[in-house]
This record gives C-alpha cells, sequence and structure tokens, in this order.
C-alpha cells in the first residue's frame, strides 16, 4: 500500500523540486541557511503541497487518463486505488502543508491560501486552453517564495528572489511542454488542450525554447556582474542541461526525466552561489 501511495502521489520527485524551495529559504534568511525547524517546517509544507496538488491532478484527470495508453495504468484509471482513498491522501497533504504554515508564522497563515489556488486547478487547464503548461510553471514559482516568507518572517520579496521565481516559472513550463509531447496524438484524439497538439512537435518545442531562453535570461539577470567562477561553471552546466532537453536522439521521458530536473537543480545551485 505505501508503495502504492508513493507511485500515485511521485513523491521522489518532490525531492529535486526541494533545491528550488531551499533556494527561496536560503534567500529569505539573508544568504545564509535559517534555523533547522524552519527548514523542516518548508520542507514539511512542501510535501503537504505536493500530495495535496497531485493528489487531486490525478482524481480530476482520472477519466482522461483512462483514454491515454501511457496513463491507463495509473492507479485511479486502472482501479487500484479508489477516489476516496486518493481524497483522503489529499486532505492529509492538505492539513500538513495548514500545519507546517500555522508553525512557521503569521505571514505563513495569512499567505497559505495563495498557492492552493493552482494547485487545485492547474491541472483543470488542459480542458480548457493549450496555455496549461505555464499552470504548473506557476504552482512550482511559488514555492521558492513562499519558503523566502517563512525564512524571512515577512513578505518583502526581493528582486533576488523574484528573478529565481521566474527562472523556475519558465523552466518548468518549457519542460512540460516537452512532456506534452508524449501525449500530443492522444490529446489531439480526445480534446485535450496542449501546445504540442495545438502547435505540432517542432513549433511545441520552438514555444519550449522560447520559455527556457527567458529562463535563463532571468537567471543571467540575478547573477549580474558579481558572480564569481563558481556561479558562473554552475550557469554553463544549467545550459547544457537545458541543450540535452532538445537532443533529438534522447528518448522524450528522459529529456523531461531525469534530465529536466537536473537543469533545475543546477539553477539552483546557480543561485545559491552567487
Amino acid at each position: 500500500m505505501i508503495k502504492k501511495l508513493l507511485n500515485f502521489t511521485k513523491m521522489e520527485h518532490t525531492a529535486f523540486s526541494l533545491p528550488l524551495i531551499l533556494t527561496g529559504a536560503w534567500m529569505g534568511a539573508g544568504n545564509q541557511w535559517p534555523a533547522v525547524r524552519t527548514l523542516l517546517l518548508i520542507i514539511l509544507a512542501a510535501i503537504g503541497a505536493r500530495l495535496f496538488g497531485m493528489s487531486f491532478n490525478r482524481i480530476f484527470d482520472r477519466h482522461i487518463d483512462a483514454l491515454n495508453p501511457r496513463t491507463a495504468g495509473r492507479e485511479l484509471p486502472s482501479g487500484t486505488m479508489d477516489v476516496m482513498t486518493a481524497m483522503t491522501v489529499a486532505l492529509s497533504g492538505l492539513a500538513l502543508y495548514l500545519g507546517a504554515c500555522i508553525a512557521l508564522g503569521r505571514w505563513c497563515v495569512v499567505l497559505s491560501p495563495l498557492p492552493l489556488i493552482p494547485l487545485l486547478t492547474y491541472s483543470l487547464l488542459k480542458r480548457f486552453t493549450p496555455l496549461c503548461h505555464f499552470g504548473i510553471g506557476l504552482c512550482l514559482a511559488l514555492a521558492p517564495l513562499g519558503a523566502f516568507v517563512a525564512a524571512a518572517g515577512h513578505p518583502r520579496l526581493t528582486p533576488t528572489v523574484l528573478l529565481f521565481s521566474g527562472f523556475v516559472f519558465f523552466w518548468l513550463s518549457g519542460a512540460d511542454i516537452i512532456y506534452a509531447l508524449m501525449d500530443m496524438e492522444s490529446d489531439r484524439r480526445t480534446g485535450v488542450h496542449s501546445i504540442p497538439a495545438k502547435l505540432g512537435a517542432a513549433r511545441a518545442q520552438g514555444v519550449s525554447a522560447l520559455a527556457h531562453l527567458l529562463a535563463l535570461v532571468c537567471m543571467l539577470w540575478l547573477m549580474g556582474n558579481g558572480a564569481g567562477t563558481a556561479a558562473g561553471a554552475a550557469f554553463t552546466v544549467t545550459v547544457l542541461f537545458f541543450l540535452m532537453m532538445y537532443m533529438p536522439f534522447i528518448p522524450v521521458p528522459k529529456r523531461f526525466f531525469p534530465i529536466s530536473t537536473f537543469a533545475g537543480i543546477a539553477g539552483a545551485v546557480t543561485a545559491l552561489l552567487v
């Protein structure tokens, strides 16, 4: 059962988003690590938010997933998990997220509803607009901002964390377009909106490349003129991973995971070293 729940929520992907979240915490604490208690609570909030968002994604998409050969074997469409269990996981994640926010202080409580809205609704966007990929980008882009507030104790965001959030937004949005290449034909058959289904594979990759170019511009702007050798080296690695996402001899699933994940982590390392 535990293995099934872990697969249902893809919790292993949370570990790869943590560097982005912890970078926001680092910036909020004044370019140093906040207290261990604060870090642990931020991590718990991130886990809870992911459980909430991913569970509702699976619940809302269960009928669409059943029509797609790639996703028909997932827990809900295959019948190996019922909706009530999935809802219990989602509400448990919500409770964990809100509990961590309460422990992190007043501003986290006040602002806690803001990430929940895109987390709850991003999977619905594919029913209405091919721009749905930018919904999931927004979800993760809010994470370092929330970690910043948790570590700083106030919502006065700095230009640096805003630029880093911009990097995260464009990086993940572009990566999700590449991910959607796998479902292009299925999306066209079932009426699911996506940029690949709308534009075709070549032009969709052009859109994702533009998003990734904007991500790198955000990172360069964040680095400014004062970045040292270490940050420059990390940025070079980031660019290389971005380029690998467009190498046609690499299978699309690998281009999304783990290559796009490594691109995001390398970006987080770059920001930490500036």
